[in-house]
């Protein structure tokens, strides 16, 4: 009976998407910048920052631990590169490079009370559609005009529509995993702050969020944005056509 007087007391709990941050008006036209857009903006100045101290002044044999973090920073993305794509494709290091720290830092932007820019699905989407751009780039690469076309009638020429939907379903797939982790991450962490608000106190209120952070805003952050690299990663080398 309490529980239900507290539950019917309670604030409002709700999730909404992006907020809308600016608004102004150019020659009559309405012009919305979400705040998705500002805080990707924020990422990257703050990867900018980073990647700028990290690179300067770097010595043929490292003699500081910054120039040692940058290398190893270099040699992870290059690794990670060689081992899923294979040596012939180490060129998309930098930008599987780009996206993973990307990735990574707007989620955790939760951390200093933002909206993380990977809860927007219009963001990871964004992300899905270069992956798919860069797909079917490779097989006209590879196969030429003739072997892209081709590809969509293996093994029999019925298999046409079929193939059109797995094409088009890898980057939906590939940007909704990301999107929905990210975005079940922040309402789990609301939901707890919120039910903790009306029901307990003392440590629980502290303790129980702060260990729940440590996945949703660290581990998950990470993880997401390793999987998403390493799908973007597979589709595209394995897009060679014969």
């Amino acid at each position: 009976m309490q529980t239900l007087e507290l539950l019917k007391n309670a604030a409002e709990f709700s999730v909404k998407g992006p907020l809308q941050s600016i608004k102004f008006s150019i020659g009559g036209l309405d012009v919305t910048i979400s705040e998705s857009i500002v805080v990707q903006w924020l990422v990257i100045i703050i990867l900018a920052v980073v990647f700028f101290i990290l690179g300067r002044n770097l010595k043929l044999k490292p003699t500081s631990r910054r120039q040692m973090a940058a290398e190893y920073i270099v040699g992870f993305f290059r690794n990670m590169v060689n081992d899923t794509m294979g040596v012939k494709y180490k060129k998309y290091t930098v930008y599987i490079g780009a996206l993973f720290c990307m990735s990574l830092v707007s989620s955790l932007m939760g951390l200093l009370g933002l909206r993380a820019p990977t809860s927007d699905l219009s963001v990871v989407a964004t992300w899905g559609v270069i992956t798919f751009i860069l797909t079917q780039r490779n097989k006209v690469k590879t196969g030429g005009i003739k072997g892209f076309f081709k590809g969509f009638i293996e093994p029999m020429p019925f298999m046409l529509p079929f193939n059109i939907i797995g094409e088009i379903a890898n980057p939906v797939s590939q940007s909704l995993r990301h999107f929905a982790n990210i975005l079940a991450g922040s309402v789990v962490g609301g939901l707890v702050y919120f039910a903790l608000g009306q029901v307990a106190g003392g440590l629980a209120s502290i303790g129980v969020p702060a260990i729940l952070s440590l996945y949703f805003d660290l581990f998950s952050s990470f993880i997401q944005a390793y999987i998403f690299c390493t799908l973007t990663m597979a589709y595209v080398s394995m897009a060679e056509c014969d």
